[in-house]
Formats: C-alpha cells, structure tokens, sequence
C-alpha cells in the first residue's frame, strides 16, 4: 500500500501542478503480491517483445478513474466527496494499487506485467484525476456546453454527462449506466493528460512510460475536449 508520506506527496504535486512528484512512489504492496506471478517465467506476446511495444496505460486507469466515480456515487462508498484531501488521496491511492494489482495478476502468463515505472504512471493518474474531480468535471461541462452540436443530437451521454448535471442524478446515472460512467472517466482523464500532465512533463523536461497523448478518445470528442471550437 502507498505510505501517508507518499500520499502527502502526491497530494502536494496535486496541488502544485509538478507531475514529475507522481512518479516518485514505490507500490510495494504491488511489487509483494505479483513476485509469485513474475516469477513464472511467461514467454508472453513474442511480436510485442520484438517490436518493444508496452500495452497502453490508459485502460487500467480508465478503468480506476471509474471504479472512484462509482465509489463516490455510493452514499457508503469510500470517502471522495466532502472530505479532506488526504481522505480523498488515500481512497485514491487504494483504488489505484487494486486496479494495478488486478493487471498484474491477469498478465502473468503474457510477459506484459508492468514495470514499476508504469505502476507509478497509473497511480499518479488515477490520484491526479480524482483529487481535480470537481475542477475536471466543471471543465468537461462548459467545454460541452458551449459545443453547439452536443444539445441539439442529445450527445450529452458520450461525454459522460446529463444536460441538467445536478450531483444526485450523476450518481445516479453513474450506478445504473456503466457506459455513462466509462464515458465520463474517459473524458476526465483526456482533460487531465492535455491540461495537468503534458504541460507539467514539458515544463520539467520529463517523460512517463507510453507518453501523455490522447489516443483513447474519438475525433469528435477530442476537437471538443481540447477546445477547438474556440
């Protein structure tokens, strides 16, 4: 499990804008669960391991960042609303290591797990992108709303939105439709990566495994995540 310390850390990047500070922890709890399944020797894809090409990041972060909104829509769910940020960070944090966890163990046998290099990358992601989640969303609204084509053809459920966003029916929406929620984590991490991420990484000169692009959202919703109807 990632330590306060590191959570600390994480929570002063956060805040800070420096996501250069996300790649500084090390998941052991991650690293002692999958030591068993690393240890099996998996010959795993050999025109993966010819190329050099990784598997992508962004599934296994989506994928957290929907496991949180679905946390958040729980009355019962893990604190991530109207709590403290280093509440908010912890529940991140654990969200992020079970998503990292799960991977592992399902890519044993295919010489894919990741490096740590990677696991950090998600679990600066995943806590990056719930820590901004009302900053985020609000972005995602008003891009959406001031795109003409997203009211007039009801599109609004692509970005993982409603037309009235009102927080009881969000989470309501979030619980019932998994491809509503989906959406939205899709979109929340697209604003994440070309807003937080890639300017930081620029600024400091660094890079994170498989880069920050945003090659996980269609055409028409990038144009609008970006703002190139401005």
């Amino acid at each position: 499990m990632i330590s306060a310390a590191t959570i600390l850390l994480i929570i002063l990047a956060s805040f800070l804008g420096d996501i250069s500070a996300f790649t500084v922890p090390s998941i052991t709890k991650v690293h002692s669960q999958c030591r068993r399944s690393r240890s099996l020797g998996a010959t795993g894809d050999p025109i993966r391991a010819a190329t050099g090409i990784r598997p992508s990041l962004h599934p296994v972060t989506i994928n957290a960042i929907a496991e949180a909104l679905r946390q958040r829509a729980k009355p019962s769910g893990d604190p991530l609303r109207g709590v403290a940020p280093l509440e908010i960070a912890q529940t991140a944090g654990k969200i992020a290591i079970e998503a990292i966890v799960q991977r592992q163990k399902t890519s044993a046998q295919d010489g894919m797990q990741l490096t740590r290099e990677e696991e950090q990358t998600i679990a600066g992601r995943v806590v990056g992108v719930v820590m901004r989640f009302d900053e985020l969303e609000g972005v995602l609204r008003e891009r959406c709303q001031s795109v003409g084509w997203i009211a007039k053809y009801q599109e609004w459920s692509s970005f993982g939105l409603l037309a009235e966003e009102e927080a009881e029916a969000v989470d309501e929406q979030i619980l019932m439709d998994p491809l509503f929620c989906m959406n939205r984590a899709e979109c929340l991490l697209a604003l994440f990566l070309s807003r937080v991420e890639a300017p930081s990484l620029l600024q400091s000169k660094q890079q994170v495994p498989g880069g920050s692009s945003v090659d996980f959202i269609d055409t028409d919703r990038l144009e609008v995540l970006l703002d190139n109807y401005q």
